[in-house]
């Protein structure tokens, strides 16, 4: 089995980008529009190939197994023009159609070039192998222009010093270590730069060691950084010097960094990876006109303005969609940690900004949540942003020694109960299934005059004992004959990815909680496309 990537990789290398247009429109006609299956599919990846070949843009050979269809399909799901859905078709990202409608083709193109990041969908995907180490959080041409646009590199790096140097960096943040160990391999003498190489190759190199050490290393991964050279170049804000270097204009440097700086706010690292690889696939494939905020964008250094910013930031992790709150609900939140007087103007402003678009530090704070109380409410929130109107641990109408966790409320009499389960992994038990049954539904059906509907569970992680669900429904019609009621489970992340799919596609209040009822059907959800396909049905 083969170790996991410790370096920088890309699919289909050297592949240049002033066809990445030509390539998804070739994609689109080998399959129908995209309405042939991909995966496991040969012949359509040989018609991929065909198709490729009589556009130029692939030498006049088909392989028997489609493998030139199958990487060049990869390189464009690489890059979120397209990805994978839950029945192995490809769904193209509304940059991919920008792409095939030949819409502002180079901006969109630069975009996905200065936002690709490790990890994306593509890259966690099953079929994707070796798989990346888990600490990696890079955008890997964002990285290259920011290094390459310095003086103290000389604004340029070699593709040498890219192969063996850049492409081990993990993080966004270790530019300063990444120029140290250029700087240091310049100043070295020949035998010092040879021990260096070797090095690198020796704790680097995923592949099976062999005895040919750095120059092995070498062969292996400089295309990857040709490429990453490459792509870089096209977005014009560095020059690519073929074979030698990656250069930028000093005098151009200013400009280069607001460019930069403007990426870095508008598109902070995308971590909708951690709720699903669909989602992750559509956001990040936006087209140029279609941005939402989501956030403060990238954490920045410590002004007085900044820290400011970086407070509220931190303030506001708890919300999962900060445009569902309304300005009062805001300057009350802010009014925890600011005065009154300042909570108000930053509560006017962030209104301003109309978000419109799930708050990704919430998803990092939910995710890693540890406290189960503050899961429960967390998961409130959740579905306070969908549209329910949302009760905490609310005491039943009846006598009972016990407290559902979260009550929803919607239209003008129905409720449905939902237990958070903040688990390692949870399973729905035949106790639970009891519980459920005798002390949660009947003690809560007729509160407030409301029946109730439907009940839930919320999963932190995993889950089993789906099949509980419908032994539930049978059991509760002694106590509730006049109504079937219906369960879900559901995973934290997939709840999640549903409140984003909403978000992004603009749905309303009363929107949401339609379409999310649909999902109580007995049924136990741990990823989007499932959960997708039951409510759109």
């Amino acid at each position: 089995m083969a170790k996991e990537r410790k370096v920088w990789f890309i699919t289909r290398p050297e592949r240049d980008p002033k066809f990445h247009d030509e390539a998804m429109a070739a994609l689109q006609k080998a399959t129908d529009d995209f309405s042939v299956k991909w995966a496991n599919n040969r012949e359509a990846h040989k018609q991929f190939e065909s198709v490729l070949s009589q556009s130029g843009l692939k030498r006049n050979n088909i392989s028997d197994s489609g493998s030139g269809g199958r990487t060049w399909a990869a390189m464009l799901r690489t890059f979120a023009y397209c990805y994978t859905n839950e029945d192995g078709y490809l769904v193209p990202t509304k940059a991919g159609r920008k792409l095939i409608e030949g819409e502002k083709v180079f901006d969109n193109i630069k975009k996905q070039i200065l936002t690709l990041q490790i990890p994306n969908a593509y890259f966690l995907e099953s079929g994707f192998r070796p798989k990346f180490e888990e600490d990696f959080s890079i955008r890997p041409a964002r990285f290259l222009i920011k290094l390459t646009n310095q003086p103290d590199l000389n604004y340029y790096v070699t593709k040498e010093e890219i192969t063996y140097f850049v492409l081990t960096a993990k993080k966004d943040n270790e530019l300063t270590f990444i120029t140290e160990k250029i700087l240091e391999f310049r100043h070295a003498t020949d035998i010092g730069k040879q021990e260096i190489r070797q090095h690198t190759a020796e704790v680097y190199d995923h592949r099976e060691r062999s005895d040919k050490g750095a120059r092995d290393f070498e062969m292996a991964h400089s295309d990857v950084a040709h490429t990453f050279m490459l792509i870089s170049d096209y977005t014009g804000l560095v020059e690519y010097i073929r074979g030698d270097s990656l250069r930028a204009i000093p005098a151009d440097s200013k400009k280069v960094s607001a460019e930069l700086a403007f990426f870095d706010e508008r598109y902070p690292f995308n971590n909708r990876y951690k709720i699903s690889p669909q989602r992750m696939a559509e956001n990040n494939g936006l087209d140029v006109d279609s941005f939402k905020a989501s956030g403060y964008g990238t954490e920045k250094p410590a002004t007085s303005k900044n820290k400011l910013e970086n407070k509220i930031k931190k303030t506001l992790e708890s919300y999962p969609a900060v445009d569902t709150l309304s300005t009062d609900e805001i300057k009350e939140i802010l009014q925890k940690v600011l005065p009154p007087r300042d909570a108000e103007a930053q509560a006017f402003e962030l209104k301003e900004r109309s978000y419109g678009a799930l708050n990704t530090d919430f998803v990092e704070a939910y995710l890693n949540e540890k406290d189960p109380l503050a899961f429960e409410d967390k998961t409130g929130e959740i579905f306070k942003a969908i549209g329910f109107d949302v009760m905490m641990r609310p005491k039943p109408h009846t006598p009972t020694t016990t407290k559902i966790e979260i009550l929803l409320k919607y239209g003008d009499k129905e409720c449905g109960i939902i237990d958070a389960k903040n688990h390692k992994k949870f399973n729905l038990s035949a106790s639970l299934a009891s519980h459920m049954v005798t002390e949660y539904l009947p003690h809560y059906d007729g509160i407030d005059g409301r029946d109730v509907q439907f009940f839930g569970y919320v999963s932190a992680t995993t889950f089993s004992g789906e099949k509980t669900l419908k032994k539930i429904t049978e059991k509760i019609k002694d106590k509730i004959p006049d109504r079937e009621i219906q369960g879900m489970i559901i995973s934290a992340p997939v709840l999640l990815a549903f409140l984003d799919y909403c978000l992004e596609e603009n749905l309303s209040k009363q929107e949401r909680v339609a379409l999310f009822l649909k999902a109580f059907n007995n049924t136990g959800y741990d990823n989007f496309g499932k959960l997708l396909k039951a409510v759109n049905n």
